[in-house]
């Protein structure tokens, strides 16, 4: 009959070659010995009383193979019988791990290892790197932390680039704290297999808690920086996330216009594809007549642009020419060409002065004569003198426009300033503009300048020179903005004629769709611009 062998025994005879004699309590002359094949699928089994000892299993040292180990068989016959050995052990680890006898499946996984890791054949590598790692799935489950870094460091010797090692790596070093490895083994898992699920939740753990280290600690030193209930970090961590925030809703509208966008074109190449099948032409290619069209917007802006910069050169030509030309009323004298500066006007002796300003001519000085002012006396005496009895009477206001100082009309100005400002920005911010189911609406951002009545040798004008800036907002349907940008006031003057005021349109978004709401607004506001006109004609 087979005898009972020890079965460490036996496996160390196995690996070792020892001679029958040494074990005491086999009778070889009367018992055949069993069999001590080291590649055995079968080991001899051990007493059902006894476990193997913890030294000879448990152990984390991956160097403890002594270098006696007899070397790599090199018949390709015995490396299949070994592989085949390791496969059944690591079967029988599965086994055990699936019934959560977890050192029992380190010990078949560790069998496993120690009989396949000197074949250098692929197949065996592959197996070796599987055994690795399962050593360290089994070792997370136990929270033995430090041995799964170890066992899957040592899968990842053999291939670097394993993501299922790289991932049990990130794991562990984040039970441990050690979140800088646990980022980097993410890092090279997600070059390695961007769509890993199990990999981007791992990436998400680890971040929360690299979030929350640093909340720990900065509650743990941040009272030391607080005033009143504030942290050091609290108003840059805010601006940053509303930062974020802003970002991405300016993307997600940035997709959303763009993805409006593309719908229109491909309506518009299908419209233009059905229109050319129709006259039996050949339909175009969609890249194609992207590019066709994309180069017609193209010009149509170029000439666009250089119609605007036309009509804009042209104004300020006719504003020039007509300050050039402009001719001061109740002169008899033209003005020299140095003089022309406008709004006002050189003297005789050199000064500058307003246009309204009347210099007398010397046939002027002499029709007027003497009007230098004399004392006047009730007495007689030298200086001039009056009636006797004559006494001044005060005087009148007359019923006109002009003060009582000013009865003969001869020149008074009224500054209305004040309220030109109030009536115009009345009057701008009230305007509005729509177009489909756009709509555009108006807010005086600012108006500069100033405005005054002038009354002239009976002759009144309205004196204004303003600008300004008008912000707009365009939104489809009352909700969802889809433009902004302002209305520059250049030139609201009096000098300007036919309401051909000077305005210009700056763009912050939404040029594209909403150009011609925009311009219908842009004509609106000249016209508000026309009504103040009229409203400060009738007021004063």
């Amino acid at each position: 009959p087979r005898p009972n062998w020890n079965s460490r025994f036996c496996f160390f005879a196995s690996r070792h070659n020892c001679p029958r004699t040494c074990h005491p309590a086999t009778d070889m002359s009367t018992s055949p010995p069993p069999s001590l094949d080291p590649m055995s699928l079968d080991p001899p089994p051990p007493p059902a009383s006894s476990d193997p000892p913890a030294d000879s299993t448990d152990s984390d040292d991956e160097s403890s193979d002594s270098d006696s180990k007899p070397a790599p068989p090199s018949d390709p016959a015995a490396s299949a019988k070994v592989l085949l050995k390791a496969g059944a052990l690591k079967d029988e680890g599965n086994a055990f791990f699936k019934e959560k006898e977890y050192p029992k499946a380190i010990r078949s996984y560790r069998r496993a290892v120690s009989s396949v890791k000197r074949l250098q054949t692929d197949e065996a590598q592959e197996l070796l790197v599987s055994l690795h790692n399962n050593m360290s799935m089994v070792y997370f489950k136990q929270e033995d932390y430090s041995r799964c870094l170890s066992s899957a460091g040592a899968a990842l010797k053999v291939d670097p680039e394993n993501v299922k090692a790289l991932f049990r790596t990130a794991q562990a070093a984040r039970k441990t704290g050690d979140y800088d490895k646990a980022k980097e083994a993410l890092k090279n898992a997600i070059k390695l297999d961007p769509t890993n699920k199990d990999v981007k939740k791992e990436a998400a753990m680890v971040k929360k808690g690299v979030e929350e280290e640093k909340r720990r600690a900065k509650k743990a030193f941040g009272g030391a920086f607080n005033k009143g209930t504030g942290g050091l970090y609290d108003d840059k961590e805010a601006e940053k996330k509303e930062k974020e925030a802003r970002k991405r809703e300016e993307s997600r509208l940035k997709k959303e216009k763009e993805e409006r966008e593309e719908k229109r074109r491909k309506r518009e190449w299908e419209d233009e594809c059905v229109s050319r099948m129709a006259k039996s032409e050949p339909p175009v290619d969609y890249e194609e007549w992207c590019k066709e069209k994309d180069k017609e917007k193209e010009e149509k802006e170029k000439l666009e642009k250089e119609r605007k910069e036309k009509e804009r050169k042209e104004r300020a030509a006719a504003r020039k020419k007509k300050a050039d030309d402009v001719v001061v009323e109740d002169s008899d004298e033209d003005l020299p060409p140095a003089s022309k500066v406008r709004g006002y006007k050189l003297t005789s002796d050199g000064r500058k002065t307003s246009f309204f300003n009347n210099e007398l001519s010397d046939a002027d000085k002499a029709l007027i004569g003497d009007i230098t002012p004399k004392p006047i006396k009730t007495g007689g005496g030298g200086g001039g003198t009056a009636p006797t009895g004559a006494t001044p009477e005060p005087v009148k206001r007359q019923e006109s426009e002009t003060s009582a100082w000013n009865h003969a009309g001869t020149w008074e100005e009224k500054d209305t300033t004040e309220w030109c400002k109030g009536v115009l920005t009345e009057v701008l911010g009230s305007v509005g503009a729509e177009r489909g189911s756009l709509e555009a609406a108006c807010e005086v951002e600012k108006v500069e300048g100033d405005a005054s009545v002038v009354v002239a040798r009976g002759k009144k004008r309205y004196v204004f020179d303003f600008t300004g800036e008008v912000k707009f907002t365009v939104k489809r349907d009352g909700e969802t903005t889809v433009g902004k940008g302002s209305v520059k006031l250049l030139d609201v003057s009096s000098t300007v004629e036919g309401g051909d005021w000077e305005v210009e349109v700056a763009w912050k978004k939404g040029r594209d769709e909403a150009a011609d709401v925009v311009r219908l607004l842009v004509e609106n506001v000249k016209t508000g611009i026309g009504v103040f006109v009229q409203r400060f004609n009738a007021e004063f």
